[in-house]
């Protein structure tokens, strides 16, 4: 019969040891650049993207949606910016210098009666888990206001 013997056993040896990762923190308000982008016009829907950039040394987290608002020159707020459907509130690790988006879309013709919507506001937004509101460039008629999670 012949002699029949099983491979030698190798040993895995384990990978050298690494720094252990670092672990996110959450965003200090100072860490967070915010930035909106022109408003994109297609048909009587109006759409900003607004990017935020880690400008810190280290790795931040964004959970969430960013809070906006669209309000009058004098600061007073005309309409909160409702929150879009999402399927799971996103959890983003932002590398320094890294960027995430948000989008907020409102319509030019007030869906309720179909004329054009009376009133246009400043974009205020206010990143996910920080405090500071940022009052970015931007005027959007106020009527059917929505923001996406950031992503």
């Amino acid at each position: 019969a012949a002699d029949h013997h099983a491979p030698p056993a190798t040993t895995a040896t384990p990978p050298p040891s690494e720094a252990p990762p670092v672990s996110p923190v959450r965003l200090r308000d100072d860490d967070l650049d915010v930035a909106a982008g022109p408003v994109a016009e297609d048909g009587a829907l109006r759409r900003v993207d607004v990017t935020f950039t880690n400008t810190s040394s280290r790795v931040c987290v964004l959970v969430s949606y960013p809070g906006a608002d669209l309000v009058t020159a004098a600061g007073g707020v005309l309409v909160h910016v409702a929150r879009r459907p999402a399927n799971a509130a996103p959890h983003l690790e932002l590398e320094p210098g890294q960027k995430a988006t948000a989008d907020v879309q409102a319509s030019a013709v007030d869906t309720a009666t179909g004329d054009p919507c009376g009133r246009t506001g400043t974009l205020v937004v206010t990143a996910p888990n920080t405090t500071e509101s940022h009052l970015l460039p931007v005027n959007l008629p106020i009527c059917d206001a929505t923001i996406s999670a950031v992503g």
